[in-house]
């Protein structure tokens, strides 16, 4: 008699592949350790603060309405988006985060044996949602400076690839391209690769060479083969609400909704983003708040002999020496109450990465980490 794992096998393609590991929550942490030790999570580059005051006040304006279904077309959004960003409604994309995006993309535009090329170590939706529909991902390595090798990307394009991913800034290194190399690649890109950025951390870069892609390349240069993908999970404060919006080419858009499903986003997250949009100027406090808290974060990781990846996001990523694992310091550190990333989901399994929390979060992990280190170098 046939099995049930042999009977219910996911298709041939997806056989080895592992699904997505989330960061650890605190929730998990807790019935691991107990009640008594605070609980410090800095593993999922979240923004430390909570929704902007116009959203938490929407959210709950909205809650006697949850009977009722969303507005599936979500047009009030799309067209504040284009709006604040100068491009037409049609070009506004939307999704329950960008993963979703990205994985409607690869549903609605990638055929078998199709190829994709992204930068690695890089986010691992790339791969994940290219292997679902069965196309190939093709991962460039980093170079030296753990930025994404667009020399190297471009010598891997062929008549096959469909996609090119650029994360920028990186997650989960930090780094970013800057605008003359990100310009030049896409100038250097054939018409049938649809360039895909990836700008998650995008409101946090304060570097004067980083470029806004949506103003420059889209609208600026009026490329029609480009883009660009942003979130409110990270400075807005809505990770717990999965938004995630883009703009590119309205081709591209009609083709993502039609495999978006119906009220894919919900009331909820509908109504925040409409209000957090409106407090965009409250954004600059938290912007430099977590410029000072990065800094504090690599000097300090640099104290006790450690060597982060300078960034330019809300995250530090941290290589280890001597055999030393990601896994290893994370457990040890949330034996103590602080989580952090192990990458090695990632492809850095000698490496872990924390985020910037608030000043008391981070004061705390420092402290973690200058208890717990020589622990596992001795």
């Amino acid at each position: 008699m046939t099995s049930d794992t042999e009977r219910f096998a996911p298709k041939p393609e997806l056989r080895d592949l592992r699904p997505y590991e989330p960061g650890l929550s605190v929730e998990a942490l807790r019935r691991v350790i107990g009640e008594d030790t605070r609980i410090v999570k800095l593993g999922s580059n979240e923004g430390p603060w909570g929704p902007l005051p116009a959203a938490a006040d929407a959210i709950r304006h909205a809650v006697d309405g949850l009977n009722r279904y969303p507005d599936g077309a979500f047009h009030e959004l799309r067209a504040r988006i284009a709006e604040l960003t100068g491009a037409s409604v049609d070009q506004v994309v939307l999704g329950n985060g960008a993963d979703s995006i990205l994985i409607n993309l690869s549903l609605s535009l990638l055929e078998h044996g199709d190829e994709v090329i992204f930068g690695w170590p890089s986010f691992i939706t790339y791969p994940i949602s290219v292997r679902k529909v069965g196309a190939v991902p093709i991962a460039v390595p980093l170079d030296a400076d753990y930025r994404y090798d667009l020399d190297a990307m471009l010598e891997a394009v062929t008549e096959r690839t469909k996609f090119v991913y650029v994360c920028n800034p990186n997650n989960p290194t930090g780094t970013y391209v800057d605008r003359q190399r990100l310009l030049a690649f896409a100038e250097a890109l054939p018409d049938h690769v649809l360039l895909v950025v990836d700008e998650a951390y995008h409101e946090y870069v304060t570097a004067d060479d980083y470029a806004d892609s949506i103003a420059e390349l889209i609208l600026g240069a009026g490329r029609d083969n480009v883009l660009v993908l942003r979130t409110m999970s990270k400075i807005y404060g809505l990770a717990g609400l999965r938004i995630g919006w883009g703009v590119g080419p309205a081709a591209v858009v009609r083709a993502v909704d039609v495999v978006r499903g119906p009220f894919e986003m919900n009331a909820l997250a509908n109504e925040a983003a409409l209000a957090s949009l409106t407090q965009r100027e409250l954004l600059e406090e938290r912007v430099t708040a977590n410029e000072a808290g990065r800094t504090e974060l690599e000097a300090a990781l640099r104290d006790v002999g450690l060597t982060p990846i300078p960034g330019a996001a809300n995250f530090v990523c941290v290589p280890l020496d001597g055999g030393l694992t990601g896994r290893a310091v994370a457990d040890a550190l949330q034996q103590v109450g602080v989580i952090v990333r192990p990458l090695d989901g990632f492809g850095m399994p000698n490496a872990f990465r924390i985020s910037v929390g608030t000043p008391d979060e981070t004061r705390i992990a420092i402290t973690a980490i200058r208890t717990v280190l020589p622990t596992l170098v001795d």
